[in-house]
Order: structure tokens, then C-alpha cells, then sequence
């Protein structure tokens, strides 16, 4: 009896002892958190030729600009300014070469009123007070005016003038120009991304620089071919605000900035054209109206995307009159005389 007494005891000993040694036992380590990879930069998105632009959803910027924009449209007090003489724009210069494409009058695509040449000539020197190149030009705009298509046979002598040898000089003046690269020029490109510092590229941009105050360092240029509109729709306010900002950034930075229209209708309507040509109006700065000459080619020269131009055969022989049907070599056309315009009011 006693025996099975004790045995019970070391049983229950034995028990309380192997129940404690967990509660003993060191604490374990949790493991560290698994860490979260850096989310990329988001790339700036790539179109391909039919693809059509790839309407990107307003941004913060958009969206302000918006609310800005429908703000000073609505009618503002003015203080009355004693009245001053206005002085007399001094004349454009006398055209010369052919005066119309395709029955299309020159006044008509390219206008130069003397109010327009008076402000390329205040544009002009005031760039040349800061320094800037007088033989070298820029590009800003979408996949519309990306190269090798956009002006570049001008400077790989894929071309022939036919009667509008006259425009020679102009060539000349630019070479170089015609056929670069610059990062002004973007698949995709709206007009409230030019002053977006993530659309800029990092191999030639520096850090938190847009696109366009990038190109401007890098090419230094006198004169900007502007080309947006393409990939902007549903903001026409919008659209002017960010427009009026690039005309205004190109001006105050001494640069002449060229408003070009585009032959597609992406956004509906011809509502962004029709915005592009009052505020190169408003604004006094050259007007290159493609639109005008793209309403007589078929189907306005555009590819099955219905926003690029069927990609031309080269050279651009204006002695052919097919060369006059083709998108291409009449966009390159129409922007060489207006081109040729400013190097004639800057040379006087």
C-alpha cells in the first residue's frame, strides 16, 4: 500500500514537471517582416502607329487647371485705363512662291498678320537677350510629330522643292533641326503632362525637370513647333488653360512658339483645333493650320487608327502633284513655309 503510494506521488511529479518546461523554455523569435519591394516609376505610355492615342483618366494638375480655367472665364471687373496711342505693327513680309495648296490660300493655313510679325520680332529679341540659338528649333507634342515622319527629310535631302525653291534659306538656317530627336516630342503626350516632371526623360532630364524646360536647356531653341490635342478629350477648358500656359512658357523664355492643328477629330468634334487657332489669335503668335490642307486630302491623309498619317514613300518630290495628296509631305510642307515666314520677319 505504501508502495503504490509513492508511486502515485512520482507520477504526479513528473507530471508538474513536464507541464512547466514549456512555460521554461526561451521565447521565440517572430521573423522579420518580409519587405516590400519598391513599387517602379510609372513609364510613360507607348502608342504604336494604329493603335489610336490611350485617353489617360484628368490628373490633380488637369483638374485644377480646370477649375482655374472655368474661373477666368467668367466676367471679370476691369479698372478703365486711360487711353493710349497704339503703335502701328510694322507689315509682314510680301509672300512669295506659290500662294495656295491645293486652292487652299497661304493666308489661310499660314497666316502672318502684322500684329503676329510684330510679336515674333519681340519674341525673337528677346530670346536673343537671353541667349538663345537663332539656327535651332524645337519639337513638343505627341507621336504626330515624331520622326523620322515629322520635318526630317528636310535634313536628310530626301527632297525636292519644285516651286517653292524660295524656301531653300530656310533649310539652311535650321540643318539639324529638321531631323532631332529631342525629348519635347512624346508617345502619348496630353497637354496637361508637358509641365508633369515624371513625362521628361531621366537619361537626358535632371531631376524634377518637365519635359519641356528640359528641351529648352538641352536644344536652347529660338522657335517651338507646338502639336498637342491629339490625346486630349472631355476638358476643352482645360485643354485652353494648359495650351495658354506653353504659349506663355515659350514667350517669357524668348522662344516663338508655332500653334499647329491636327488633322484627326479624336476628341469628337474639331472643338480643340477651333480652341488652338483663338489662342494663337489671342496670343499673336504664328498659326500653322494643317487642318485647313488636311480637309483636301483622302480622308484627311489619316491611317486606319484614324489619328496618324499614312506614313509617305520618300523623298518629298513637290514636283510630283501626287506629293500634294500624300499627309506627310503636305505636313511637312505647310510647316517649312511657316517655318520660312519667321526666318523672313526675324532677317529684316
Amino acid at each position: 500500500m505504501r508502495r503504490t503510494s509513492l508511486l502515485s506521488s512520482l507520477s504526479l511529479c513528473a507530471l508538474v514537471l513536464l507541464l512547466a518546461l514549456p512555460a521554461c523554455a526561451p521565447a521565440t523569435t517572430a521573423p522579420p517582416p518580409a519587405t516590400v519591394a519598391a513599387v517602379p516609376t510609372r513609364p510613360a505610355p507607348v502608342i504604336e502607329q494604329n493603335s489610336g492615342p490611350t485617353p489617360a483618366p484628368a490628373t490633380a494638375t488637369a483638374a485644377a487647371a480646370l477649375a482655374q480655367s472655368d474661373a477666368t472665364l467668367a466676367p471679370q471687373p476691369t479698372a478703365t485705363a486711360e487711353p493710349t496711342a497704339t503703335p502701328t505693327p510694322e507689315p509682314s513680309p510680301t509672300p512669295i512662291g506659290p500662294q495656295a495648296i491645293n486652292s487652299v490660300p497661304l493666308s489661310v493655313f499660314a497666316p502672318l498678320p502684322p500684329e503676329v510679325a510684330a510679336n515674333v520680332r519681340a519674341i525673337y529679341a528677346r530670346g536673343q537677350e537671353l541667349g538663345r540659338d537663332p539656327r535651332a528649333f524645337s519639337k513638343l507634342g505627341d507621336s504626330t510629330i515624331l520622326n523620322p515622319h515629322f520635318l526630317g527629310p528636310f535634313d536628310s535631302g530626301d527632297y525636292n522643292l519644285g516651286d517653292f525653291a524660295h524656301l531653300q534659306p530656310t533649310i539652311d538656317r535650321w540643318a539639324g533641326s529638321f531631323e532631332r530627336h529631342g525629348v519635347g516630342a512624346h508617345f502619348g503626350l496630353h497637354s496637361w503632362t508637358v509641365f508633369d516632371p515624371m513625362w521628361a526623360d531621366p537619361e537626358w532630364c535632371e531631376g524634377g525637370e518637365d519635359l519641356i524646360t528640359c528641351e529648352f536647356r538641352l536644344q536652347n531653341p529660338g522657335v517651338l513647333f507646338v502639336r498637342l490635342g491629339s490625346n486630349d478629350a472631355g476638358s476643352p477648358s482645360g485643354f485652353r488653360f494648359n495650351v495658354k500656359e506653353v504659349i506663355e512658357f515659350a514667350r517669357d523664355h524668348g522662344v516663338i512658339p508655332i500653334i499647329g492643328t491636327k488633322a484627326d477629330r479624336f476628341e469628337g468634334s474639331n472643338e480643340n483645333n477651333d480652341i488652338l487657332r483663338a489662342l494663337a489669335d489671342e496670343y499673336d503668335v504664328p498659326l500653322w493650320d494643317f487642318d485647313r490642307l488636311a480637309d483636301t486630302l483622302p480622308g484627311r491623309g489619316l491611317d486606319t487608327d484614324g489619328v496618324h498619317l499614312i506614313i509617305d514613300e520618300l523623298p518629298h518630290d513637290y514636283t510630283d502633284p501626287a506629293a500634294f495628296q500624300r499627309g506627310h509631305a503636305l505636313q511637312d510642307l505647310s510647316a517649312l513655309i511657316v517655318l520660312d515666314q519667321i526666318r523672313r520677319v526675324i532677317e529684316e
